[in-house]
């Protein structure tokens, strides 16, 4: 699912075989611009781009770790105090409406500063339970916080999960389409229909007007 938000929001599905980098390259092309939202899989690795990866993975994968390891203290303050910046980044945000992309460089530099010192305190460590997230955060660091630079920017990818689950619902109900025309064509009126209704457009005037003019792009 490539989602948009806005006015001119976009909702565009594909399916392929393959969840390796080429499908998403192929679909943005190399002249994007913008940020891209995603989750951890390694595959985005491979897109060259500013990229924000998904909070709300992160801070589950950290919930997680509380739950396992609640009698280690210190990884229940490692992981709270990882949660913490997110948190104050996102308080920071709502108390400062209006900020200059200096205010905004300079308080990016300085989450992304404390978050290496914590990534730092246990990624060196030798199979120790915060090691893999330390990790992670390291390897991400600068990529966990273009929602302060970018107004307007989400610091998840829930728009996009929330888009495709109407259509992972009717998948595993239906058992999926039987043809890969049917694959396309269910596709196709997907991304027409959600596209239409996240622009509160009029479903049946604007299903009217591609009938209409076939050879027209609707919605762009």
């Amino acid at each position: 699912a490539f989602v948009t938000a806005g006015p001119e929001a976009v909702r565009l599905f594909e399916y392929d075989r393959s969840r390796g980098h080429q499908v998403a390259e192929r679909i943005l092309g190399t002249q994007r611009r913008g940020c891209l939202v995603t989750d951890f899989y390694a595959a985005y690795n491979l897109i060259v781009g500013r990229h924000q990866r998904c909070w709300v993975h992160l801070l589950r994968d950290l919930h997680k770790l509380k739950e396992e390891q609640a009698e280690k203290s210190e990884v229940v303050e490692w992981a709270t105090a990882v949660r913490k910046l997110y948190e104050d980044a996102q308080t920071w945000l709502r108390e400062h409406p209006t900020l200059t992309v200096k205010e905004r460089r300079c308080q990016y530099e300085t989450l992304v500063s404390q978050l290496c010192t914590l990534g730092q305190q246990y990624a060196p460590a030798h199979e120790h339970p915060c090691t893999t997230l330390a990790k992670r955060v390291l390897r991400h660091q600068e990529e966990l916080f273009q929602f302060v630079l970018l107004p307007g920017l989400p610091a998840d990818n829930n728009l996009a999960e929330r888009s495709i689950r109407p259509l992972v619902i009717m998948r595993k109900i239906s058992g999926g389409s039987r043809s890969e025309k049917g694959t396309k064509t269910r596709l196709a009126l997907a991304s027409l229909f959600h596209t239409w209704s996240a622009r509160d457009l009029n479903p049946f005037s604007e299903c009217y007007l591609a009938l209409l003019h076939p050879t027209a792009t609707s919605p762009p």
